[in-house]
């Protein structure tokens, strides 16, 4: 018997160990008697996954809080900027408020991805997540980011194809990862203010925009430039 999970298919064992990580209960009906039986996978197991399709859908099971428990993230970039905004308060009327939000970008070596594999094997590269803050609740968050469509967001997109992953890595910067986060159907310069309230991002275009056909990803000039309110 087996299991699919987002279009991959996995030895059935595998498959609930996975369903295990990514749900708190039980997802299916069918595995209700033996759900509690069940164990979760470690990093270490999904690592070792032949399948590179198996190890990328099991790392998503595994969330990144996990992850970054079991392994040992390096930081790329850290950007603290000091922002003097509208907060809405609980009466729903805006407060000037002076605070500081910080952002740091992390890698995860893709050697964790490929120990005890062949060189018939096909490799996972590394994988990249921004840390942030919840500006009410001050909760952490940790967000996949894809760094190649980072710089491709912020920069000339012809000449990342001669460019090295280290390049790219040294090119972009936490804002730049906390904005590509934020995707709209507004093009650039068409924006008039963006808004955000907790993990709910609101962006008010101008009166003339027209949508675009594929959203796109928020740059950080527009991230730094247009927020104008926060709670």
């Amino acid at each position: 018997m087996k299991i699919i999970i987002q279009n991959i298919e996995f030895d059935y064992n595998i498959g609930c160990g996975l369903l295990k990580l990514k749900y708190n209960e039980c997802p299916f009906p069918e595995l209700s008697d033996s759900w509690d039986d069940i164990k979760p996978l470690s990093f270490k197991e999904i690592a070792e996954f032949n399948n590179l399709e198996q190890r990328r859908v099991g790392i998503l099971c595994l969330g990144l809080e996990r992850l970054v428990k079991e392994v040992n993230p390096i930081l790329i970039n850290e950007k603290t900027i000091t922002k003097t905004t509208n907060w809405v308060g609980d009466d729903g009327e805006l407060i000037k408020k002076d605070y500081r939000d910080s952002y740091e970008l992390f890698k995860v070596s893709s050697e964790y991805f490929n120990k005890n594999l062949d060189d018939n094997q096909r490799q996972m590269g590394s994988v990249y997540f921004v840390k942030c803050k919840d500006t009410s609740t001050n909760r952490e968050y940790f967000i996949w980011v894809d760094i190649l469509s980072v710089y491709q967001t912020n920069f000339d997109t012809k000449s990342i194809w001669r460019m090295t992953t280290e390049q790219v890595e040294n090119k972009i910067n936490a804002l730049m990862a906390i904005a590509w986060t934020i995707q709209t159907n507004i093009a650039k310069g068409k924006i008039s203010k963006i808004i955000r309230q907790g993990d709910c991002v609101l962006i008010k275009p101008k009166s003339d925009f027209l949508p675009l056909d594929n959203p796109r990803h928020l740059t950080e000039k527009e991230y730094l430039k247009l927020l104008v309110a926060e709670s």
